[in-house]
């Protein structure tokens, strides 16, 4: 993968090396750039990751945020499709795994690119989703609380009420997005797909993780980590040694 630095997406221009192979990775609702900064830096060398900077935070704070995760994936492969030209892998956890299947599948369409992996965490899968205005719908107390239970939000956020006019629009805009996501008819991936989740995260059982095993015809692997919704915040180095075995099977290069 070698854009240009111009690429709004990007936070920082990809590290050079012939070996380096791009992880871009799909924030949850709310969630910016560093949002997979507990676990990202235990990646190797060989592994270029980054968290895409999408419309509505951080310098693209200006930028409307879609309300479909479609138009959303959409976007982001209108930009970086077209430099995509060596192996990659797609990560994303929560609705960003949303985001992660459906850029696959636009890649797929629209550039004819498939990437060497996609690993989707914290997600039922597009068919299982709850329907509806689930989230979209809460007032600020009840938001607040659930963020809360899910783990992923710094409680100082959820606490100062400064701090919460800042980021609250965002993470409206991302639950709407979330709410409003319907899929549609799709041919399978190729790829190799990953699905991780977590045994306190209600939203999510064994049975429903597997259920990603329909969305490609290639390989597919499932693990259940302990921890709540954000299980890779508290334990990042169990998740990371199965995330680095997954990504030397299907995307980097083993020294023979």
């Amino acid at each position: 993968m070698a854009p240009p630095e111009a690429l709004s997406l990007l936070p920082r221009p990809p590290r050079s090396g012939a070996r380096r192979r791009p992880l871009l990775c799909l924030p949850y609702a709310g969630g910016g750039s560093r949002s997979y900064d507990s676990w990202q830096p235990l990646l190797p060398g060989a592994v270029d990751a980054q968290t895409l900077r999408l419309p509505g935070r951080e310098g693209r704070a200006a930028d409307p945020v879609p309300d479909d995760p479609r138009v959303l994936a959409s976007d982001i492969a209108d930009e970086l499709g077209p430099h995509l030209n060596g192996p990659f892998a797609l990560f994303g956890h929560s609705l960003g795994a949303s985001v992660a299947y459906e850029l696959a599948l636009v890649l797929r369409d629209r550039f004819a690119v498939v990437p060497s992996c996609v690993v989707v965490s914290g997600s039922r899968p597009p068919h299982l989703l709850v329907t509806g205005r689930q989230y979209s719908a809460m007032d600020d107390a009840t938001l607040r609380s659930a963020l809360e239970h899910m783990g992923g939000t710094d409680p100082e956020v959820l606490t100062d009420g400064d701090l919460w006019q800042l980021v609250e629009p965002t993470i409206r805009a991302d639950l709407i997005m979330s709410d409003n996501y319907r899929r549609l008819e799709a041919d399978p991936l190729s790829c190799p797909l990953v699905a991780y989740g977590s045994k306190e995260d209600i939203d999510l059982d064994q049975e429903s993780l597997d259920a990603w095993r329909a969305y490609t015809a290639g390989p597919f692997t499932s693990r259940i980590f302990p921890g709540d919704h954000f299980y890779f915040r508290r334990w990042p180095e169990g998740f990371v040694m199965d995330l680095i075995n997954r990504l030397y099977e299907h995307l980097l290069e083993v020294d023979q």
